[in-house]
């Protein structure tokens, strides 16, 4: 893991309105200290590195140009907790591809009204 260092330049700050919104449920008050938010960005910012880079390490050896999914997954294996997040995060990504093709397919079919709407219009073209 990274040693956290505090940085003399500015970044830009990502993740700033999340923490915030994660302090303030497990308790904190609703503006918390900006030093705070600061410091915890900092130490996420070196863990998403050092998962990252742990990830790219695998890429690097199985000799592929592209990170997937599983090279992220083989960086936290010794990590039970996150390891069962990112397969429930495929797991409800799976669903949500699945209900929105099934949508999707819904709303090209025409409903059985329009279809016989329909007939009868050509129906009556034909007479």
């Amino acid at each position: 893991m990274a040693i956290y260092r505090k940085s003399t330049r500015s970044k830009p700050r990502y993740f700033s309105n999340d923490l915030k919104a994660l302090l303030y449920a497990f308790g904190d008050s609703s503006s918390p200290n900006a030093e705070t938010i600061q410091a915890l960005e900092d130490v996420l910012t070196s863990y998403l590195i050092d998962v990252v880079m742990e990830a790219n390490k695998v890429r690097t050896i199985q000799k592929r140009n592209k990170l997937k999914v599983e090279d992220v997954m083989f960086a936290l294996r010794r990590d039970p907790v996150k390891l069962g997040r990112v397969y429930d995060l495929q797991e409800m990504d799976r669903k949500i591809t699945m209900a929105k093709k099934m949508f999707d397919e819904e709303a090209e079919k025409p409903s059985e009204k329009e279809a016989d709407e329909g007939v009868k219009k050509r129906r009556r073209k034909n007479k």
